[in-house]
């Protein structure tokens, strides 16, 4: 048995897969490892963690990804492709819900057995440092999957060792709390343990533990604590978000159209992403790319097929001026990409409909390499950009106060909009307020599967203003026939009068086929059905976790 995991851990390395570009998943050492010898060099400790980074993410990037991180948050909306996510209809028995939950349980099994042996196979010809710096990723990783899984259902099982559930498979939830408290454990070990440069191109470091401690405190300093943030939380979030900020030398790219280009996989501004093997086998590979682009012509004549467009309240987000993140972000009528049907002299989007542009890099004969094919995208998952923790140290800033009208939470803000507007236009805020945030978030980070996450961040925080956006300025489930432009250049989801003059009232939009009113009890989604019937104890109260440390 011992043996069959080893060759399972080999494989999903992604030793004999086609290399990616920079990236340590073609560097894993071509040794033939035994059980015997899998623990006996620095060298084997990536091999024994590289698949954290994408084989154990596979089934929730596949396609869950897309339902319970974007069009949860009505980033983008189809009546056709799973719309049950978006107007809040989804059940027990939803097998995109089943992937993520097992996916992220596979992220968690996977880093406790590679802590577990680290800790007790190693050799001595392995460096304590190089054993430091694996546990930490192991358990960055876990705390990443355990903090996704807290925003989707709340209560979740606490599993830190695999052994424990072999002698009892049937497992209690664990408290909210408790949650918490082991993914900040998880990500305090990691930040002290990592390097603040990675050995390997996409390998995590210092900044990724600390940026994703300050998204956790942010969320915790509110969670449920009845309109009030904990003070003592939110200066753990800017201390942290500020030494990322201020000490690690990081910038942003400085054009935001190139985070979503193969070219710049591993850029400075990510700090962590899933990765992925161009033209890898399935289960190594990014098969996202046919879920998002909307038709073939694209993606060189590959698979595309998606019917998800811009919703009507993401598209109403933009400013004037904010051309640069919205046309990188869906196709719009008249956006113009040279890096995409190169050999046609570029391509340019003569429709009115807005589907979803970033995971689109092109085909294969485009500036990739070569490395795009059916269901085979080259380009890695963020799952923390520096621009987001711009964005929690200005929320952290901002604390309980009503807006933020100085110091360096605000500039972190303006600078993730300056980038955004390439200086243009009205982009700077002498003041901000939750609204800003909200809004800021949204269109920086719409379509990358993270804005369904912070929602439920702020909900638990201020229950009633969140649950009134759901309800009354999302438009959820609605739809209209075209997207227009009003004489200012905005675009527009809707209509107008006799008179030239938009119409914005519900009435005028194609309303969904389900009433749609969100609740308290919507906010959090359903434990998959054929784990509850495995485990009732899903069915029962959380219970406390005991601490080990």
């Amino acid at each position: 048995m011992k043996s069959k995991i080893i060759s399972a851990l080999i494989v999903f390395a992604g030793i004999c897969l086609p290399g990616c570009k920079d990236s340590f998943l073609e560097r894993t050492p071509e040794n033939s490892y035994t059980d015997e010898n899998f623990y006996a060099s620095d060298d084997a400790l990536d091999a024994a963690t590289a698949p954290l980074y994408n084989k154990a993410w596979f089934d929730y990037n596949s396609r869950s990804i897309m339902f319970l991180g974007s069009t949860r948050a009505n980033d983008f909306y189809s009546p056709y492709a799973f719309p049950e996510f978006t107007t809040f209809q989804v059940t027990a028995l939803s097998d995109d819900l089943a992937k993520a939950w097992k996916s992220f349980y596979s992220v968690i099994t996977l880093a406790n057995q590679a802590i577990d042996d680290i800790n007790n196979k190693c050799t001595v010809d392995v460096s304590e440092s190089a054993k430091k710096r694996a546990i930490s990723e192991a358990r960055l990783m876990r705390a990443c999957a355990y903090f996704y899984m807290l925003r989707a259902w709340g209560p979740v099982i606490i599993i830190e060792h695999n052994q424990d559930v072999v002698d009892n498979p049937l497992r209690p939830l664990n408290r909210e709390e408790d949650v918490f408290q082991f993914i900040i454990n998880d990500l305090t070990y990691a930040a002290e343990n990592l390097p603040e440069m990675g050995s390997q191109s996409g390998r995590a470091t210092r900044w990724a533990a600390e940026g994703m401690l300050a998204k956790v405190y942010l969320a915790r300093s509110g969670w449920k604590k009845g309109g009030q943030r904990d003070e003592g939380d939110l200066e753990l979030a800017r201390q942290y978000a500020a030494d990322v900020c201020d000490n690690s030398g990081l910038e942003l790219l400085p054009n935001y159209e190139d985070l979503f280009k193969y070219r710049f996989n591993n850029n400075e501004e990510s700090l962590l992403a899933m990765q992925w093997v161009p033209l890898g086998e399935w289960g190594v590979q990014n098969t996202l790319i046919a879920e998002l682009a909307f038709n073939s012509e694209v993606v060189g004549g590959l698979a595309g097929w998606s019917s998800l467009r811009g919703s009507i309240d993401m598209l109403q987000q933009y400013e004037l001026a904010d051309t640069l993140r919205r046309n990188a972000t869906f196709f719009t009528n008249g956006s113009y990409y040279p890096y995409i049907c190169i050999a046609e002299g570029g391509y340019t989007y003569t429709k009115t409909e807005v589907p979803i542009k970033k995971g689109v890099p092109g085909g294969p004969d485009d500036d990739n390499d070569g490395y795009v094919a059916d269901m085979n995208s080259p380009l890695n998952t963020y799952m923390l950009r520096l621009a987001d923790v711009y964005l929690t140290y200005a929320e952290a800033c901002l604390g309980n106060n009503e807006s933020l009208n100085s110091g360096p939470g605000l500039e972190y803000f303006n600078k993730v909009r300056y980038r955004g507007f390439n200086g243009k236009g009205t982009w700077e805020k002498s003041s901000i307020t939750l609204d800003d945030i909200i809004k800021e978030r949204r269109i920086e980070f719409c379509a990358e599967f993270s804005n369904w996450y912070d929602m439920v961040s702020w909900y638990c925080w201020k229950p009633e203003k969140m649950l009134d956006y759901f309800n009354n300025k999302q438009l959820r489930g609605y739809t209209t026939d075209a997207t227009i432009k009003d004489n200012k250049g905005y675009l527009h989801f809707g209509r107008y009068d006799s008179s030239g003059n938009f119409l914005e009232g519900k009435e005028y939009y194609n309303a969904p086929t389900v009433e749609i009113n969100i609740t308290d009890d919507d906010i959090f989604l359903p434990y998959p059905e054929s784990d509850v019937i495995q485990n009732p104890l899903l069915r029962e109260d959380p219970v406390p976790y005991k601490f080990n440390e």
